[in-house]
């Protein structure tokens, strides 16, 4: 049975000042230790134990910071801003007394339980499977501050079921508008770039006028705060396909945009608008969040090379021309360009030519089958 992993953001519940204060000991510590070890020679560091540093911090979360230290990741790395407190799948766990959920794990102070609060049934539900050992297993439990709360980031694997897909629809990306996921038949759902645009816009605005007035550190808080709305509207979205996906018992199929922004070009009055710049296009943040949760249906995310996608006619595979929004077929059929790619993706493999294709120079209204092998 396939599985998956994800990170459960637990917030913890009414926390006091002295649970708030150990805990910022606690990443302080961590921090400072891993620091120390960076100074280490990586041969060296390998061989140390708890037994061989000093700190104040608990043996199990000392352990995890050596761990992290010599780990692959960490061969380039100078200094750590933060290092976050970290327990082992041994060295945490989850109860449930009533309504409430709480979790214990080492600290500076010796093993303590903390409440959590779980306002999303789904976490809920998967906590219950993860004491009831239903499937799901523990990772690791990694302690983090975030915007001034404090929260339990519980990484659990789950079993997922297995599915076998018999259909596969296509999601075009991009900026008009942000997906379009369509059935080989054209069954299809829009997403809408407008108000994206709008936004970004009005981001681009705000962040001009706190540097005319030099405040830098707003301006931080500014594109945390654009980079988090992004994110949850790419969560919104990414649902939205998976779920369309599951109604049709299909797999997704997406263009593969690795390096677009080094070979799509843009002017540079294109570049200066934020709603139009693709360096503050978020293709690949939906690519993984709608990966992830195809994986928890037991349905699959494909990727297929993007050239022609939206250039030749969903019918028939005949390369035509797109004029802004809109795609013309060399007999005249007219339909949205985004829609077309996406029906195209959807039906790519075994109906178009894969790669390579050969466009005469005295137009574009040919069959691209015609100069490569026939279509399966």
């Amino acid at each position: 049975m396939p599985k998956v992993t994800t990170t459960l953001k637990l917030k913890f519940h009414d926390l006091n000042g002295v649970k708030k204060s150990m805990f910022a000991e606690m990443t302080a510590e961590c921090t400072d230790l891993a620091n120390r070890l960076l100074k280490v020679p990586l041969a060296e560091r390998r061989k140390l134990t708890t037994a061989k540093v000093v700190t104040n911090l608990s043996s199990a979360l000392a352990n995890q910071v050596i761990r992290n230290t010599t780990s692959k990741t960490a061969k380039k790395v100078k200094r750590y801003r933060v290092m976050l407190p970290e327990a082992n799948q041994q060295n945490w766990k989850v109860a449930k007394v009533g309504d409430t959920y709480s979790v214990s794990f080492p600290t500076i102070k010796g093993v303590k339980r903390v409440p959590l609060t779980v306002a999303n049934p789904h976490h809920g539900a998967l906590l219950d499977r993860l004491i009831d050992e239903d499937g799901v297993t523990k990772g690791s439990l990694k302690i983090a501050l975030i915007r001034g709360q404090w929260f339990a980031l519980c990484s659990v694997t789950q079993d997922v079921p297995e599915v076998i897909s018999a259909h596969r629809v296509g999601c075009d990306r991009g900026q008009n508008n942000i997906a379009v996921i369509a059935t080989p038949n054209g069954q299809s759902r829009f997403f809408r770039g407008r108000e994206v645009k709008h936004k970004r816009r009005r981001f681009q605005t705000l962040r001009t006028e706190l540097q005319k007035a030099g405040k830098k550190r707003a301006i931080k808080k500014l594109n945390h705060k654009e980079s988090r709305w992004m994110r949850e509207v790419n969560h919104a979205i990414s649902k939205a396909i998976s779920q369309f996906a599951d109604y049709h018992n299909a797999d997704v199929v997406m263009e593969d945009l690795s390096g677009c922004r080094g070979t799509m070009r843009q002017s540079k009055k294109q570049r200066s608008d934020a709603g139009n710049s693709r360096h503050r296009w978020s293709f690949y943040d939906l690519q993984l969040k709608t990966a992830y949760k195809m994986e928890l249906l037991g349905r699959t995310l494909i990727l297929r090379p993007a050239p022609y996608t939206s250039k030749s006619d969903n019918r028939n595979g005949i390369l035509g021309k797109r004029y802004r929004h809109n795609f013309v077929g060399f007999d005249g059929y007219q339909v949205n360009a985004d829609f077309n790619a996406a029906v195209n993706i959807a039906q790519w493999d075994g109906f178009a030519c894969p790669l390579g294709l050969y466009v005469p120079q005295d137009g574009a209204f040919e069959d691209p089958q015609n100069f490569c092998s026939p279509a399966v």
